[in-house]
């Protein structure tokens, strides 16, 4: 599924945008931009490329149109913002998609000095800290946070991890209680419906845990898909702060970095992407190759589910801690981790629900995909 909010951008009130922290740039579909009165023509065109875009984690898409500068209203908190009003034809659902990743992740033209609209609510002072956090409950409700850190929401301690850039971070790849693999490059991607991972690390996933894969390619290149027992999912997770970095953490005692790495799984109850029937299901972890970034696993919004994940643009970190009202089944309580590592060489969701915004007049919705 993929999540959106309520927007005002310019004079066009009560837009559905996805919440996208793979992105940075806030985009409306054509025909709905309406200017502001503090609205500027600044005659710059943008060309955005989105990948990601299908519900299987494949697929990319270009969306071509004009640049403003106006404002943005999220609640209630306001920006003067650069915004793309796309021509012709849009793959976006509703009514576009807002990017609440960090700078790099920003595809305007550098012509139009434009940030990512979360940051120009930190340059403008409009959050008291330059952080937002989102709570994602496994039966499809949440809440998303802007501006502080809610531990009213989670138990136990916030696991902190150093980000690379945007929200790309090092982890570890554990199966079982294991970890097979280190220091991996991740994007947390709320507008991913799925989990990709580089082809060799999924199939060797696959072998451990059973389930059956099937290699095709595609116009995206090879994508390795995955079907198992809907009744038998397996235990798959990521460690964050990777063992690497919890190790020089605990070198600095100035350190924010948490000294231990904790394990993150997925969800039991998200793994199927797809119920086939027969007990069969499409696993939602597949494996795909990004030439440009090698080795890069995107973890989606299935992994989200149960965690409270506390953006922090200040510090240049992400933190984990599980929810308070998370389902025991659904996902593992993190726990420390120390294990050898061993190298290793439809309908999506059914459901419609509202995701509260703490604080503020607004919800974010599912979209079945």
């Amino acid at each position: 599924g993929f999540w959106y909010a309520d927007f005002t951008v310019g004079g066009a009130s009560n837009l559905s945008l996805l919440i996208d922290t793979g992105s940075g740039d806030i985009v409306v579909n054509p025909g709905i931009y309406v200017p502001g009165t503090t609205s500027e023509n600044l005659n710059i065109t943008f060309e955005n490329t989105y990948g990601t875009t299908s519900k299987d984690g494949t697929g990319s898409a270009t969306i071509v149109g004009n640049l403003y500068s106006d404002e943005v209203t999220f609640g209630d908190l306001t920006a003067t913002q650069i915004v793309g009003s796309a021509n012709g034809t849009s793959p976006l659902q509703k009514s576009g998609i807002a990017g609440f990743s960090g700078q790099r992740f920003n595809q305007f033209p550098a012509s139009s000095n434009a940030t990512p609209f979360f940051q120009s609510l930190c340059d403008q002072k409009k959050v008291s800290e330059c952080r937002f956090g989102l709570a994602l409950s496994d039966d499809g409700t949440g809440t998303q946070i802007l501006g502080e850190l809610d531990t009213s929401l989670y138990t136990g301690d916030l696991v902190v991890a150093p980000i690379l850039e945007n929200w790309v971070l090092l982890g570890d790849l554990v199966v079982g209680r294991e970890v097979q693999e280190t220091d991996m490059p991740i994007e947390l991607d709320s507008g991913t419906a799925t989990i990709v991972g580089p082809i060799h690390a999924v199939f060797a996933i696959f072998n451990a845990t059973g389930i059956q894969g099937v290699l095709r390619s595609t116009s995206e290149g090879d994508l390795l898909t995955g079907y198992f027992p809907c009744d038998k999912p397996p235990t798959v997770g990521f460690n964050f702060p990777s063992k690497t970095n919890a190790s020089l953490a605990a070198k600095d005692i100035s350190s924010t970095i948490s000294k231990k790495s904790s394990t993150f799984n997925i969800p039991l109850n998200a793994w199927a992407a797809v119920d086939n029937g027969n007990n069969n299901c499409t696993a939602v972890l597949s494996g795909q190759n990004y030439e440009a970034h090698p080795g890069l696993w995107v973890i989606g919004q299935p992994f989200f589910q149960g965690l409270y994940i506390d953006h922090n643009l200040e510090n240049g970190t992400v933190g984990f801690a599980t929810l308070k009202d998370a389902n025991p089944g659904s996902t593992a309580t993190p726990t420390p981790t120390a294990s050898t590592p061993t190298p290793t060489g439809g309908a999506i969701v059914n459901r419609q629900s509202a995701w509260t915004m703490l604080g503020f007049a607004f919800t974010l919705v599912v979209v079945a995909m």
